[in-house]
């Protein structure tokens, strides 16, 4: 089963006024799919963090398999 690592996203301004992307949080997840390890990281980031949305936390989510995906259809 793959490996995917999950970054949490937030949009900060700097003391000039100027946007950033900040890195929240990252978290590792082993899942079938892609949407199964978003699933399982938005469970552990609320319950760590005691929240009920993930987007209270972080604006955007970057997500990127660490090992090879299973060819679809098999295995």
């Amino acid at each position: 089963m793959p490996f995917f690592e999950i970054k949490y996203i937030k949009k900060l301004c700097d003391d000039s006024g100027h946007e950033h992307d900040t890195c929240q949080s990252v978290t590792m997840v082993e899942a079938p799919t892609a949407h199964e390890a978003l699933r399982l990281a938005e469970v552990q980031v609320c319950g760590k963090r005691h929240l009920a949305d993930w987007t209270i936390f972080a604006d955007a989510v970057e997500l990127r398999a660490t090992s090879p995906l299973s060819p679809a259809g098999h295995g």
